[in-house]
C-alpha cells in the first residue's frame, strides 16, 4: 500500500520551513498565499492555483513540483501522472504543458487535484503552529 499522505506531509513542511521563523511578517505572508492558494484550487482549479502561484508565490509553485517529481520510496506521482520516466518541468512554459498532458484524463487530474489540496491544507496548519496560533 501506498502512503500518499506521508509525501504530502513531508513536502508541506518544505512549504512551511521555507518561511523565516523569527520574521513573524514573512509567516503571515506564507499563510496568506497558502490560504489563497486553496482557495483557488478549489475554486478554479489546478491550473489556476498553478498560474496564481507562479506569479505570487514561486518558491510553494517549486516545492509542490518537487512532490509531484518525487521518487523515493518507489511513490513515482509522475509517472502515474505523465506516464513512465516523465517528469514536471521547473520551466513554466514547459510546465504547462505538463499540466495539459495531465487534464487530458480526469481522474489524474481529480487524484493530483486531491494530493496538492492535501498538501496546502497540511501546509497551512503547520503555518499556523509557526505563528503560535
Amino acid at each position: 500500500m501506498i502512503n500518499l499522505d506521508y509525501k504530502c506531509m513531508k513536502h508541506a513542511q518544505m512549504i512551511a520551513n521555507s518561511a523565516e521563523t523569527s520574521d513573524s511578517k514573512n509567516i503571515k505572508n506564507l499563510e496568506r498565499n497558502l490560504r489563497k492558494a486553496l482557495g483557488i484550487l478549489k475554486e478554479d482549479g489546478v491550473y489556476a492555483m498553478f498560474l496564481w502561484l507562479e506569479s505570487k508565490a514561486k518558491d510553494t509553485r517549486t516545492n509542490l513540483t518537487s512532490l509531484l517529481n518525487e521518487d523515493d520510496g518507489g511513490i513515482k506521482i509522475h509517472e502515474y501522472l505523465l506516464g513512465k520516466d516523465k517528469k514536471f518541468e521547473a520551466n513554466f512554459d514547459d510546465f504547462c504543458g505538463d499540466l495539459k498532458t495531465v487534464a487530458k484524463d480526469i481522474d489524474k487530474l481529480l487524484f493530483m487535484k486531491k494530493i496538492l489540496e492535501r498538501t496546502l491544507i497540511y501546509s497551512l496548519y503547520h503555518v499556523k503552529v509557526k505563528a503560535g496560533e
